[in-house]
């Protein structure tokens, strides 16, 4: 069998390998190809430097650079080191003048992977040579994808220094974030606000231009180029002009509340009477230096092609935490370790619906829909579901700019960038990715009522949520008058304090029987005598499965005691019945970051310890082994149901003595002092205080 033989019976011209094209050339060679512009990525002169020997198939992607160079050989010629050796040598300097990512040399059955740079072997994290065939005639349309992303991970991975298949890396560009900030803060117009607007609309263009998705004229370096080339104003019209056109094209609006990816007013840009955005001298200095700013991190730390998934919570306090408008904007963010220890804490099956109600950047949402392998995929050109994901938030402002959605939605993009990366060859695919996982994921109103303006009943098997919690006279007064949907029934009836009572109300309403909620509430749910009804509402629903303390601090924005609260609604044959088991209880005193601003990692988490005691409790509820690694705990208790009345406090802080506070830290000793000792601490504090009064004289 010949060489050509083998080719053809591999590819033939052309064969699709998902979003690259493998050709096989017989007599073309590659000066041919660059004339006809069938390659792109090199020149006429540079092919002088090829002596083409001609290549046998070349794998190209959509920019048509060549990513795979291919030398055939007869059967029986790669078997021993030596053919491999010459081999090798025959074309790899061919292969590293088209500037292939990778050279290959194959007989049809095996196939060896090199480094073109290099010249060696390209081996897996295991040190193992890959030896994966390139045969897409032979494969499914999801094998071709695999393979087509595996591909992708070699080019990410090898360089000139580097021949091994490394786990992916997944980049925190919060350091890139913290030098933007700089940037922006020297714009005299420029809110803290309005910089994580900016921060995050370049963010997502310089994402979506590293995955695929934005290409060409419309990508991060076309614009680059431009800027280079012709300056900073001209680089910001192009942007302003052509890339927002395209991806609005690509991300539309939802037709519902008009939001998108891109809602942000970047560098407060305005338009004239015919829409034409006016360009400020300032704006595209600063747009410039942003460029360079993204350019200089690239080279540090490589493209956005993984991104760290709690990246978008670190964003808030990089540009909000010194800002008087950070009020109302804490909700994006629940420290993604007690969402992922919360996460932890329930079941999560292919065919639930999942909701969060008040859902910030999506977290919840997200970290749940990863239980679940491949909740999202295309099959036979459609996109599937696993699961049913449904984030409701309010809107912080009253027009389509509005922030959380835009963080939510960046926020899938990251979660779900192989599903963008590996379709971003077809305009009709990122459309129905845009409408199915951004727009129908995440819903946002401007209505005074947000998401408590609309209550269906037994709508979700599962729903977690850290609701806000304030006290709004508009949106109580509001509530009054909304209808449980299908009925005449008014949706809210305990006449709970404050928001929180609202949500909590709607959550237990809107829970499927037997479906569960794990969320956080603030103390006043469980200690204030105006939520009595509302507690009585959730014995005579639900079954209370823990309650845990949360530490003071735990969220960046508040000061309020919470908690960690897990209800399962009762089942038909349930109602009626009395609790057959006790709550798990907690007191947490760490959550594995530090309690400040800065949001350290550190090795004390007691929520983490808690949710894996309160995970083997809940699964052996009946185990005498269970209920003894619970009760060996000073920090656990388990708590009799009838010791719950609606009119008792439910603070379970209180169900520890002073001593077992004092114990574990959470409590300080009191200092007792005798009325001689006091009167002694009194004398030498006036003493102090006299002293002061004198050094403040001498001062004037």
């Amino acid at each position: 069998m010949s060489e050509q033989t083998i080719q053809d019976g591999l590819y033939s011209i052309p064969v699709k390998l998902d979003k690259f094209i493998c050709r096989s050339l017989g007599a073309t060679t590659i000066k041919d190809l660059v004339k006809s512009k069938e390659i792109s990525g090199l020149s006429l002169k540079e092919c002088e430097g090829i002596k083409a020997n001609k290549p046998d198939v070349l794998v190209l992607n959509n920019d048509k650079q060549i990513v795979i160079f291919i030398e055939m050989k007869e059967p029986n010629k790669l078997k021993t080191e030596q053919q491999r050796r010459i081999a090798k040598y025959q074309e790899l300097s061919v292969a590293r003048k088209t500037k292939a990512k990778i050279y290959m040399l194959s007989d049809g059955e095996d196939f060896m992977w090199i480094n073109p740079i290099t010249g060696e072997l390209i081996v897996d994290e295991n040190d193992v040579p890959v030896s994966r065939k390139i045969n897409p005639k032979e494969l499914s349309v999801e094998e071709n994808k695999e393979l087509a992303e595996f591909i992708d991970d070699v080019c990410y991975c090898i360089n000139d220094m580097n021949n091994k298949i490394v786990p992916k890396e997944y980049v925190d560009p919060t350091p890139l974030a913290q030098r933007t900030a700089r940037i922006l803060q020297n714009m005299s117009l420029s809110s803290a606000k309005n910089s994580l607007y900016t921060f995050v609309e370049i963010f997502t263009f310089k994402f979506l231009s590293d995955i695929g998705v934005l290409k060409g004229i419309y990508s991060f370096n076309g614009i680059c180029q431009i800027y280079k080339e012709q300056g900073a104003k001209d680089a910001f019209q192009q942007y302003l002009t052509t890339v927002r056109k395209k991806l609005l094209e690509l991300f539309p609006a939802n037709p519902e509340d008009g939001t998108t990816i891109i809602n942000g007013r970047i560098f407060h840009t305005e338009v004239d009477d015919i829409g034409n955005p006016i360009i400020h001298e300032s704006a595209a200095d600063c747009f410039g230096k942003l460029l360079d700013c993204f350019q200089e991190y690239e080279k540090e730390s490589g493209r956005f092609l993984y991104i760290n998934k709690d990246f978008k919570s670190k964003l808030f306090e990089t540009f909000m935490k010194n800002s008087t408008e950070k009020d109302g904007m804490g909700q994006f963010f629940t420290p993604l370790k007690v969402v992922h220890e919360m996460v932890r804490m329930v079941d999560v099956k292919e065919g639930m619906r999942i909701c969060d109600p008040a859902c910030g950047v999506g977290k919840f949402l997200l970290e749940a829909a990863a239980k679940v392998q491949a909740p999202f995929y295309f099959e036979n050109g459609k996109l599937k579901s696993k699961i049913d994901l449904v984030g409701m938030e309010k809107k912080m402002e009253d027009n389509t700019f509005d922030l959380t959605t835009i963080l939510a939605k960046s926020n899938i993009l990251i979660h779900y960038s192989d599903l963008f990366k590996n379709n971003c060859d077809s305009t009709d695919k990122i459309q129905t990715l845009s409408e199915e996982l951004l727009n129908k994921v995440i819903k946002s109103s401007h209505t005074t009522l947000g998401t408590l303006e609309h209550l269906y009943l037994n709508q979700y098997d599962l729903i977690l949520a850290n609701p806000p919690y304030y006290q709004s006279g508009a949106i109580s007064e509001a509530s009054k008058s909304v209808k449980i949907k299908n009925s005449d029934k008014k949706a809210y009836t305990t006449g709970g304090r404050g928001i929180e009572a609202l949500f909590t109300e709607w959550i237990i309403k809107s829970l499927k029987e037997g479906g569960t909620a794990n969320v956080i509430l603030p103390d006043g749910i469980f200690t204030n005598i105006g939520n009595d009804k509302l507690k009585q509402m959730i014995l005579e629903n639900c079954y209370i499965d823990s309650i845990i303390s949360l530490p003071v601090g735990t969220f960046f924005n508040t000061p309020k005691k919470t908690f960690i609260l897990t209800i399962h609604k009762k089942t038909e044959t349930e109602r009626g019945m009395v609790q057959p088991y006790p709550i798990f209880a907690y007191l947490c005193s760490s959550i594995g970051e530090t309690l400040d601003t800065y949001r350290f990692d550190i090795d004390s988490n007691d929520l983490h310890d808690a949710v894996d005691l309160y995970n083997l409790y809940r699964t052996n509820r009946n185990n005498l082994i269970a209920i003894s690694a619970v009760k060996d705990d000073p920090r656990a208790k388990l708590l009799d149901i009838n010791t719950f009345e609606a009119c008792e406090n439910w603070n379970i802080e209180l169900r520890w003595s002073d001593e077992e506070k004092i114990e574990l830290g959470i409590k300080k000793k009191d200092t007792v002092m005798s009325l001689d000792e006091f009167s002694g601490y009194i004398s030498e504090l006036m003493n102090d205080i006299k002293g002061y009064q004198e050094a403040v004289e001498c001062l004037k």
